[in-house]
């Protein structure tokens, strides 16, 4: 069987460069390797990538790999000529970005949309710009069903209604604002524009950084929303109405969690732990926001942090940290959560294991314990029929194989070793754990400190092609160590891998951690103009006067703009 790949692409604004990078070299990998898998005819060393999930610039990478997956593998083949390169490095910069089109309105954003909006169209529905669409040529990672399940992480700015009964027959209402789009894609039936539009939309949507970048309105479907405790009446008996949307990356920056679940609930997507491995790429490694604690009224609280010296200032930036920060690891701790449970039951399988092994349970006392339950739990009454069966009974192989060295103990006790795993069957049926695994994930993150684009929050590759061009080389440099690294490991997905990295252009050091300040003065006095006037016009929409908001531009906002542009 071949082993399966979920990626997930972490929001990066500019630094789409760098995981650009890391994505053509691991697409180029695979593909080498299953092009040797296929000369060679084993088909169970193939590695398919059948997941993919993205927040803000990721989910558009990840938009535009799953139709190069399905559609256009050719045009993957050449490292500085794809369709990443051309978004990512040579087409989004910030000359572009600073002239908003007709009919784009300044208080709704920095920068133009219209540019990001044109690249999406070049990206996915250009495809569509003759009918019927080129024929298909599938990349050799494409998984041989033909279909590939994609996850784009969305903010929600109207918000979704759920409400829970209460004891008291009332109920108790709330509205969510993560929301997501997923749809599984398949080669044949989704090859079309209307399909691929929504895709588009939602992966602009995605990554529409708040206030930099306009809000998106999209049709959703009332299908989308599977939770029984949705508030249908919110959509007054239609099929479908109008969100509006902003970056996904503000509730699940990493959308790992995602990628399980998408895993999970496709037809036979569990596979062995060791057959299936989740790929993270993100532009900077996870770091700790823990400030030390202080009873020092005069310390700084971005250094330190109690009762003594929490000013206004300081709890507010404590308050947005901790927001910010908790939301980039909510699917970290999803996942986690899943990990954990599957630990404890690995624990408590081999607590029951010594139980049985030294007489203190046995066969007789618990096999009609178990099978009563397990009868609930596949929805049965009395006599199994053939279905339910065959159904406990493929349960009990995944798990007997899942625990093969415990099974084993028991040696030829069987009516014990039997009785042992259908007990472990009933826990992990009780902890809503089957079909679950612990997710090995092989990450692709960069070390900020040879990154270009990292300043002015990873807006500064947009500056210069330069910058983009050294990440995306960073990016490829980044993936192909990694690669080679998880090819050492025995039992890795790559451990057999077969594959050649191809030469990476000179990456110039000059441009790692690259400050502000060097950057081209006259495009850093054109953001701040831009910046101003937006900063002024939210001013003004807060309802100052000219008097007042001329002030505050002057005694705090311009310091603060002209600081983050190096120009003070």
């Amino acid at each position: 069987m071949p082993k399966k790949l979920a990626i997930t692409i972490a929001g990066a604004v500019s630094l789409g460069s760098y995981e650009s990078g890391v994505a053509f070299e691991v697409l180029d990998a695979v593909s080498q390797h299953n092009q040797w898998a296929e000369a060679n005819r084993l088909p169970e060393e193939r590695i398919e990538i059948d997941v993919l999930t993205g927040a803000s610039a990721g989910g558009m990478t990840s938009a535009m790999l799953a139709q190069r997956l399905l559609f256009d593998g050719p045009s993957m083949s050449q490292p500085y000529d794809n369709p990443l390169y051309n978004a990512w490095v040579r087409d989004v910069d910030i000359t572009g970005l600073l002239a908003l089109q007709p009919g784009e309105d300044p208080t709704h954003s920095v920068f133009s949309s219209d540019l990001v909006i044109a690249i999406s169209k070049t990206c996915l529905t250009g495809r569509y710009a003759t009918l019927p669409p080129p024929m298909a040529q599938p990349h050799p990672a494409l998984p041989a069903d033909g279909r590939i399940q994609l996850g784009l992480a969305l903010s929600n700015l109207n918000g979704v209604d759920y409400a829970r009964n209460t004891l008291s027959g009332g109920a108790f209402t709330y509205t969510g604002h993560e929301d997501q789009l997923v749809r599984a894609i398949d080669r044949v039936a989704d090859d079309r524009a209307g399909f691929w539009e929504t895709v588009r939309a939602t992966a602009v949507a995605c990554g529409a950084f708040p206030v930099a970048f306009r809000v998106q309105d999209l049709l959703r479907n009332i299908a989308d929303y599977t939770s029984p405790d949705l508030v249908r009446a919110l959509w007054g008996g239609a099929p479908s109405r109008y969100f509006a949307y902003t970056d996904g990356g503000l509730f699940q920056n990493q959308p790992l969690g995602m990628a399980k679940n998408l895993v999970e609930n496709q037809p036979g997507g569990r596979l062995n732990a060791d057959q299936r491995g989740y790929l993270f790429i993100a532009p900077r490694p996870k770091s700790s926001s823990n400030l030390p604690f202080t009873t020092d009224a005069k310390a700084d609280p971005a250094n330190a942090f109690g009762s003594a010296n929490a000013n206004y200032k300081g709890v507010v930036e404590r308050l947005v940290g901790a927001v910010i920060g908790q939301s980039e690891f909510q699917d970290w701790m999803t996942a986690e959560d899943v990990n954990d449970r599957l630990r404890l039951l690995d624990r408590r399988a081999g607590e029951l294991q010594a139980l049985f092994l030294n007489g203190a349970l046995t066969a007789a006392e618990t096999s009609p314990v178990s099978e009563s339950l397990l009868k609930s739990f596949f929805g049965v009454q009395g006599e199994m029929p053939r279905r339910a069966l065959q159904n406990l009974q493929a349960a009990r192989d995944q798990l007997r194989a899942q625990y093969q060295t415990e099974y084993s103990a028991f040696g030829a006790d069987t009516a014990a070793a039997g009785a042992w795993l259908d007990a472990v069957l009933v826990l992990e049926l009780a902890a809503d754990l089957h079909e679950k695994e612990e997710m090995l994930i092989y990450d692709f993150v960069a070390d900020t400190a040879h990154l270009a684009s990292n300043g002015l929050d990873a807006f500064e590759g947009f500056f210069d092609i330069a910058y983009r061009k050294h990440d995306y080389d960073y990016g490829r440099s980044v993936a192909q160590a990694q690669l080679a690294k998880y090819q050492a490991q025995p039992g890795s997905v790559f451990a057999n891998l077969h594959w050649t990295p191809r030469p990476i252009d000179p990456i110039d050091p000059s441009l790692d951690h690259f400050s502000m300040s060097k950057v081209n003065q006259a495009k850093r006095q054109q953001v701040y103009k831009q910046i101003h006037n937006a900063v002024d016009s939210f001013l003004a929409e807060m309802g100052l006067n000219l008097v007042v908001r001329k002030a505050l531009m002057f005694c705090f906002v311009r310091g603060k703009i002209e600081k983050l542009l190096a120009l003070d």
